[in-house]
């Protein structure tokens, strides 16, 4: 594949990738904190397909060998601050959960002896 056949098609990728995100969101599948980061994710998607020299520049920067590695690497943490953030979500709804299950249980507790 050539460099231009690869350009289109990750920006024709892009393009998709955006479209979809727009989709969840006027179904109301995401909530307005997750679609702007996803959002923000297609839109930086898009801008890297369209102009290589930006991730280029970065890997040099940065001293990677290959703008592939760069991309790789920076994938990989985006997916683990993902885990960090869901983790954090999961992690709070389950404490209220276990808080509305106790409290719950206090007032049925109370009707049961009012009766």
């Amino acid at each position: 594949m050539t460099s231009l056949s690869i350009s289109i098609t990750m920006i024709i990728f892009s393009v998709l990738f955006l479209v979809f995100i727009i989709r969840l969101i006027k179904t109301a599948t995401f909530t307005l904190e997750y679609s702007l980061m996803w959002l923000a994710i297609g839109t930086i998607m898009l801008v890297f397909s369209i102009f290589p020299q930006i991730p280029e520049y970065f890997a040099n920067l940065f001293g990677f060998e290959t703008m592939s590695n760069f991309l790789l690497v920076m994938a990989v943490l985006f997916s683990l601050l993902q885990l960090i953030i869901f983790t954090k979500y999961t992690t709070k709804q389950t404490d209220d959960i276990k808080s509305l299950i106790q409290e719950v249980s206090i007032l049925k507790e109370k009707v049961k002896k009012e009766e």
